[in-house]
């Protein structure tokens, strides 16, 4: 068994100035919109990749994530569209 893999490592969660920079790198083209499964399907902005982006900077910034953002991350499949 390997020892000091980075499968062993524990995961850590990001900082918020590198959540930020992620968030920053989308260019908000809509080349994501086509392959998510949940803006397919309910064909709204907020449930699509750049959609979830902007309300992450929402969060990022102070806004509480209850109601309405709070759904459209839960139904968020993980997928990387």
């Amino acid at each position: 068994m390997a020892t000091g893999t980075q499968r062993d490592q524990p995961q850590r969660s990001p900082r918020p100035i590198e959540v930020k920079e992620l968030i920053n790198d989308c260019v908000h083209c809509g080349f994501c919109l086509p392959a998510c499964p949940t803006y397919s399907l309910w064909g709204q902005e907020m449930g699509s990749p750049r959609g979830r982006i902007h309300l992450m900077d929402q969060v990022l910034s102070g806004c509480p994530v209850e109601g309405a953002p709070l759904k459209h991350f839960d139904r968020c499949l993980s997928c990387m569209a």
